[in-house]
């Protein structure tokens, strides 16, 4: 393994599981170094340089070199892995609208699970960085909760009803459901990063098992759309089914 190779990253996030998956099907291997949210905001800063306008996650970092979008991420692991392009050249438009409807889809999911995190102290006390003993919990959620408004505040996450905020990811996941209609995959008829960007949009409605990314029972919930999972059924069947059929072990060794 390239010791060189390190993926920062939000074990939770749907864009850094896009990241794993991409690096994972090409087979290379790399070190997860765990983002934690307001309290690694200057270390995320120093990584990214100045040239982003807002230190995000996941970030690849491979000697030199320092990539900073999912998208980008899946390009380096197609030119550099082994395995079929997840971004084939001729198919890269297409494969890049579905990504940018997974990204603005996933941006208003995310919405919905921060403000359910604020709502669960027992999802505040799951997500603590560091192990701490339960009679410590209620003191710490403070702080918690902090950090969750603070990282609110810079994905600039207002607080609005659920209801409209499920009902502006209603298209994207029409769409999907018609595409998948006709087609296992959304692009050309082969496994892309199209897939896995829809993919990853559905652990904001249905979280995927815990072998793959692993979730409390509280912050599984907070994760979970009751009503948007029990109406599109068939996207969790298809997302699960690619994970099976696509998603394999991860090469990764964890840091």
């Amino acid at each position: 393994m390239s010791s060189a190779r390190r993926l920062v990253q939000l074990y939770y996030s749907p864009w850094s599981e896009r990241a794993r998956w991409a690096l994972d099907h090409h087979g290379l291997a790399y070190e997860t170094v765990e983002h934690v949210p307001f309290l690694g905001e200057i270390r995320l800063r120093r990584i990214v340089g100045k040239k982003a306008a807002r230190a995000t996650v996941p970030v690849l970092i491979d000697g030199d070199e320092v990539l900073t979008e999912s998208w980008d991420i899946a390009l380096y692991a197609d030119r550099t892995g082994s395995g079929t392009k997840l971004i084939p050249t001729d198919l890269e438009r297409d494969v890049r609208t579905w990504t940018d409807l997974a990204d603005q889809a996933s941006s208003h999911g995310r919405r919905l699970v921060v403000s359910a995190l604020l709502a669960s102290d027992k999802a505040l006390d799951e997500s603590l960085p560091f192990p701490v003993p339960s009679w410590l919990h209620a003191a710490m959620r403070p702080v918690t909760r902090y950090g969750l408004r603070w990282f609110a505040r810079k994905y600039a996450l207002a607080p609005e009803a659920a209801e409209e905020v499920e009902d502006r990811m209603r298209p994207a996941l029409e769409r999907l459901r018609s595409a998948i209609a006709s087609s296992l995959f959304l692009v050309g008829g082969q496994f892309s990063y199209a897939d896995i960007a829809m993919a990853s949009l559905l652990q904001g409605i249905s979280p995927v098992g815990s072998g793959y990314i692993r979730l409390g029972p509280a912050t599984r919930r907070a994760w979970t759309r009751p009503t948007l999972e029990k109406a599109y059924p068939e996207l969790v069947r298809w997302r699960d089914n690619l994970y099976l059929e696509h998603r394999g072990r991860p090469a990764r060794a964890a840091s």
